[in-house]
């Protein structure tokens, strides 16, 4: 067994271990993460990032260019008790890798004997010390990498589009923040961020109806729809680098100085 299991990360500890999450796809899960989490290690701020890809189509992990899609990826070994490989980014940024391999780890959790939700937890507790942030991307499913990751983060933003379909998921993922915090004590709803918003009259009252009844806080921030995000993925750079005056990449600045209590 491997000694590290059932390591709890420490009270008052120094890195904040952030779920990206909404129960349906398309909503800027991925662009959100890895937008934080380059802004977060860039010059402005220099905090020591981690971010894990927990999703097996592996969209963070393609980005970064350590998909490796014939090996064992990082979020397997973290669900296997194993300890991951770490790409380092640059001198502020790491990532560790998703791919399909993520399936055969659920399944081996799945018929775990020991804690099944713990796996996170355990290895975050191994290396806080090293990291002011843990970003995690999760998939749209609650899944056991799902679940390992909300029992080991702090704070949860859910990001929506605003149509049906993502508000439903809304609905569907608090149902579940509520699950696990009888596990989590810790897990809160930092807040829910609106992405690729358009200015129509259905998406004004969707974006009204939704402050007036979501139970959590909405960011005043709002990220605008921008076409430059689709080209961005293709260029393995910072969004900020690669358009810097997009209506997104200036939207996702306002809302780090948002999230961080600047504004």
């Amino acid at each position: 067994m491997n000694k590290t299991a059932g390591l709890r990360r420490k009270e008052g500890k120094h890195m904040k271990v952030i779920s990206i999450i909404n129960l349906k796809g398309g909503v800027g899960k991925t662009t959100t993460a890895i937008t934080m989490a380059h802004i977060l290690s860039g010059r402005k701020y220099e905090k020591k990032v981690l971010l894990i890809d927990n999703d097996k189509q592996g969209n963070t992990s393609q980005f970064f260019e350590v998909l490796k899609p014939k090996e064992l990826c990082g979020s397997n070994e973290i669900l296997r008790r194993q300890q991951p490989t770490i790409f380092h980014i640059t001198p502020t940024l790491d990532v560790i890798n998703a791919n399909m391999t993520l399936e055969s780890a659920e399944y081996e959790v799945l018929a775990a004997q020991d804690d099944q939700a713990d796996r996170f937890e355990t290895f975050l507790a191994t290396i806080e010390d090293q990291y002011d942030y843990c970003i995690i991307d999760n998939p749209p499913s609650v899944s056991m990498c799902v679940i390992n990751a909300l029992c080991a983060s702090d704070e949860v933003i859910i990001t929506v589009k605003l149509n049906d379909w993502s508000l439903d998921g809304v609905d569907i993922i608090t149902e579940q923040i509520g699950n696990i915090a009888a596990i989590n004590k810790v897990l809160k709803v930092g807040g829910v961020l609106l992405t690729a918003f358009k200015k129509t009259p259905f998406s004004l009252a969707a974006e009204e109806w939704l402050r007036k009844n979501c139970e959590y806080r909405v960011f005043d921030t709002k990220i605008r729809y921008s076409d430059k995000v689709d080209d961005w993925t293709y260029s393995k750079v910072p969004l900020d680098e690669f358009s810097k005056m997009s209506a997104a990449a200036v939207d996702y600045r306002k809302f780090i100085r948002e999230y961080l209590g600047e504004i």
